[in-house]
């Protein structure tokens, strides 16, 4: 039998600690992302000059930078609009600023509002670390075809 929660805003705050967690998690993959990729594309930019003919170098750093690009969008901070009254960010804020956060109490439909803001953050920076992942495997694999073409020619 279950029983009712004694904090009605508790599921929602574990809510927003696994967002929390998972929004580091996806940074922290997209940095580790960026230097298997930038050590993939420092090998294929030092032999470059052993490259067939008809593929030039322009062809060949185009994925890599496909690949730079949704990894800096995972890493680029969101401050959407969305709940801004909540979330100060500001260059010039003072202690004062803040004073109001320690004298409320978040209520239920902020800690949703919390947990949607999340939730965006998070579904874009999966939807790009998915893009950049899926790149780089579709690029390794047209990698391995063509240099079995070049071996068996």
């Amino acid at each position: 039998m279950n029983k009712p929660a004694s904090d009605p805003s508790q599921p929602y705050r574990s809510l927003i600690a696994a967002y929390n967690d998972a929004i580091r998690q996806s940074d922290f993959k997209a940095n580790i992302a960026f230097l298997f990729v930038m050590f993939m594309m420092n090998s294929v930019l030092w032999n470059y000059t052993t490259f067939p003919s008809y593929l030039p170098i322009q062809i060949v750093l185009l994925p890599f930078l496909i690949v730079y690009f949704c990894l800096f969008m995972v890493l680029l901070p969101r401050f959407p609009k969305l709940g801004a009254k909540n979330f100060l960010v500001a260059r010039n804020l003072t202690p004062a600023d803040f004073d109001h956060v320690a004298e409320t109490e978040d209520t239920i439909e902020q800690l949703k509002l919390r947990c949607a803001v999340f939730s965006d953050i998070l579904w874009w920076k999966t939807l790009f670390i998915r893009v950049g992942f899926l790149v780089s495997i579709v690029c390794v694999i047209l990698t391995l075809l063509l240099l079995l073409y070049v071996w068996v020619t």
